[in-house]
């Protein structure tokens, strides 16, 4: 849908449509909402690489019908651009994962916000996360693109049945009248939060605060009904891991829903993690020095004020931040006084 969406949107840049192709293009957009939406979206994302990139003329300039074209002129013209798109995207990116874009939901970098469903289903979405509303005649679901999600799951209409399911790349997560958090960041750290060595590729992993879910790998249907002989029931208290076409038992934290009230909780954990985790609420580059990396930290941070918590932190283990600019941010060993 979206590539037809930008087929259409280039026919519109030539500038040559006609009566009918507007009718088309009409009758396309309101052919599905899904087509609406790809081509409102498509239009978000045209207008925020247009800000952060080309100027009116450099824009015009790669609209222009190709008979009116200077080829050497226009070839540079396109050349910057792509230049100066490239570099915008990147900017952009920090702010708000490009790729997300597209998502019915979703969050800046720092951002957080809490978004009621249709059936009074209520999610909180944490920073640089995105989800797609997917209800159908058989179940209430949910896909998370990426990031951190947590599910307080109602029914508007005592006599919904439709169950209420969380999709991601991995599998899929059934509530079973409950509430949990669910994340599965881009790229994982090597060790989870309990401490055990993982992957360091993307996986899912679930939390439940209340009742339980029946979590099921990707090789397994999300439907109730399908028999699936790796399903797992996740009781409140306890995780999972989704990875692989396996779920495994993941011990989670027990503040796992803490980022809601805009705190991040740690219990003798890495630096390293600990940096990683706050960089995701952080516009720019946050490191740690491999030398520190391994300290290990317990403690609660604040997530509205990142630069608080990095000075948190130097309370905490010895380490110092160095700030290169603004938007280069360093953690390294304590010089001696």
């Amino acid at each position: 849908m979206l590539e037809a969406a930008i087929g259409w949107q280039l026919r519109q840049g030539e500038g040559d449509n006609s009566p009918a192709d507007a009718q088309a293009l009409a009758d396309w957009v309101a052919a599905h909402p899904d087509h609406a939406r790809a081509w409102r979206q498509l239009g978000d994302i045209d207008h925020h690489l247009a800000r952060a990139a080309a100027g009116p003329g450099a824009r015009a300039a790669l609209l222009l019908p190709p008979r009116q074209r200077r080829p050497a002129r226009v070839a540079g013209t396109v050349l910057g651009l792509a230049l100066v798109v490239a570099c915008g995207a990147l900017v952009l990116d920090r702010y708000q994962p490009v790729g997300q874009l597209l998502a019915d939901h979703r969050t800046a970098t720092g951002e957080r916000r809490t978004i009621v469903l249709p059936d009074q289903t209520v999610l909180h979405l944490n920073t640089r996360s995105a989800v797609d509303v997917v209800f159908s005649q058989d179940q209430r679901a949910i896909h998370l693109r990426a990031g951190e999600v947590a599910v307080e799951t109602r029914h508007a209409d005592p006599a919904e049945r439709r169950p209420f399911v969380v999709l991601t790349e991995d599998g899929s997560l059934r509530a079973l009248g409950t509430r949990f958090t669910v994340h599965r960041w881009p790229q994982a750290p090597a060790a989870g939060s309990d401490g055990a060595q993982g992957s360091g590729a993307p996986a899912t992993e679930v939390a439940v605060t209340q009742s339980a879910v029946a979590a099921r790998p990707a090789n397994c249907a999300a439907a109730a009904s399908e028999p699936c002989a790796a399903e797992r029931i996740v009781s409140a208290g306890q995780g999972a891991r989704l990875e692989g076409g396996r779920v495994d038992p993941w011990v989670a934290p027990p503040d796992a829903d803490a980022w809601k009230d805009g705190m991040l909780v740690v219990n003798n954990q890495p630096l390293g993690e600990v940096v990683a985790m706050l960089a995701r609420h952080r516009v720019g580059h946050l490191g740690v020095d491999p030398r520190v990396a391994g300290l290990r930290v317990t403690g609660t941070l604040p997530l509205a004020d990142t630069d608080q918590a990095l000075l948190a932190l130097t309370a905490a283990v010895p380490v110092e931040v160095v700030w290169t600019t603004r938007w280069w941010v360093m953690l390294k060993p304590r010089a001696a006084p």
